[in-house]
């Protein structure tokens, strides 16, 4: 595996998909309850979610801002990257379809600590691969930390499906983009509910898909 191809081509995805948006995660219950879930993705996690530790000439670790930079540049030596464990390889399998989690990811639960050795609290993503998340002391929020080859079915407790998914950019106050709709359920529930569509900017929403497009266009002009 061409280690620094893969995180060549993963960061140039999370730069332009990712990096500096939020998600909210609209999840259902065992008892059909709709619930939100929110993740942020900041500069620096995406340096942990490598399973590789980058070294300068000294041999000092860098940092994760600066790996970020360095590697959008195509300034990073494969010489000075570092597997941290046997995982690395497993991590870099599925790092490239994770860096459109905002798209494929359908459940989400509580990580298991009594199946797999992982420093992680929610993980989100599908039975061939799952993203952790950690929760943020310092801006009360989840971040991510880790991925996984895995099928999160047997990663995580209080499992829940993922109905939908919105994204927005850190700067905007409400969320205008849906990026995943579960099939068989309709964008017109999560704007007639209560306590999602006060996250929504109903007057300029808008979707991936042209499909569900339509629907929002629907609801809108029935208002």
């Amino acid at each position: 595996m061409e280690i620094i191809k893969v995180l060549s081509n993963c960061i140039k995805i999370y730069d332009k998909n990712l990096k500096n948006k939020t998600l909210m995660f609209i999840t259902e219950n065992k008892s059909r309850r709709l619930g939100v879930q929110e993740v942020f993705f900041g500069k620096s996690n995406f340096y942990h979610l490598t399973g590789v530790m980058v070294v300068d000439k000294s041999g000092k670790r860098i940092s994760a801002n600066s790996f970020y930079d360095l590697l959008l540049r195509g300034r990073i030596d494969a010489k000075n990257v570092i597997k941290v464990n046997s995982m690395t390889d497993l991590k870099l399998q599925v790092l490239p379809q994770l860096m459109l989690i905002d798209r494929l990811a359908n459940m989400i639960g509580d990580f298991d600590s009594s199946r797999i050795l992982l420093q992680t609290e929610k993980i989100a993503g599908n039975t061939t691969a799952c993203m952790g998340f950690i929760k943020e002391e310092k801006y009360g929020r989840y971040v991510p930390n880790t991925v996984l080859k895995y099928d999160i079915r047997k990663a995580v407790v209080n499992r829940e499906k993922i109905v939908a998914i919105l994204k927005k950019d850190v700067k905007e106050e409400k969320y205008r983009n849906v990026t995943y709709l579960k099939k068989g359920y309709d964008v017109i529930d999560l704007l007639n509910n209560t306590e999602i569509n006060k996250y929504i900017d109903t007057d300029s929403i808008y979707s991936t898909s042209r499909v569900i497009q339509e629907k929002i266009c629907d609801y809108l002009d029935s208002k």
